[in-house]
């Protein structure tokens, strides 16, 4: 079976820039086959699940989505401002979009955006999220806050109507196997790991 260190890559041409920018990479193959790649590259993204106090509701957004061509509730999230760290650039997302903020926080880590792309996606966990601020929308962004009862969030993330949803998952696990150095955020731990088993 080829390793990653047997793909040589010959040369990357930018073939679209916009919202995205896309990449035509070209590689020689282990066997010596030369093929061509797009490759989706930009600014990694972070995105915040968000609990209120006591863990009663979690804090989404909903917006109109172009893909599926309809409204869908989605963490707050977004991309990361140059050399801003990704737990604070998930808070600042939260803030902006729903007007929530929390002082307790939890990396949950990152995965990648897709396996044609070299951009990743951070989570983090917030505890304790309350209406704090106003929203502060960009010019191509509206939508809703919504508050869900905890008890129907398994139940949103198996759905398969949230973008978010695998970050998610792999959120909730990482807090649940975690030792978290905060009584706050122990707390949440303990919630997620009832939410889970139930």
């Amino acid at each position: 079976m080829p390793i990653a260190g047997e793909w040589a890559r010959i040369r990357s041409t930018i073939t679209y820039q916009g919202f995205v920018t896309i990449n035509r990479d070209t590689y020689e193959e282990p066997n010596g086959a030369v093929t061509d790649w797009d490759v989706i590259t930009g600014r990694d993204s972070a995105a915040t699940l968000a609990f209120t106090p006591s863990a009663s509701h979690v804090v989404l957004f909903e917006q109109f989505r172009v893909g599926p061509e309809k409204a869908l509730l989605e963490l707050p999230g977004g991309y990361l401002n140059n050399n801003e760290p990704p737990t604070d650039a998930a808070l600042r997302e939260l803030r902006e979009e729903t007007g929530y903020h929390s002082e307790s926080a939890f990396y949950a880590g990152s995965e990648w955006w897709a396996a044609n792309s070299s951009r990743r996606k951070h989570l983090v966990i917030a505890a304790n999220a309350s209406k704090t601020y106003e929203a502060t929308w960009d010019e191509s962004e509206s939508g809703h806050v919504r508050l869900l009862p905890v008890s129907e969030l398994i139940d949103l993330l198996v759905s398969g109507e949230l973008t978010d949803a695998g970050l998610a998952c792999r959120g909730l696990t990482a807090l649940a196997r975690s030792n978290p150095d905060t009584e706050v955020l122990a707390a949440l731990r303990d919630r997620v790991r009832q939410l889970l088993v139930a």
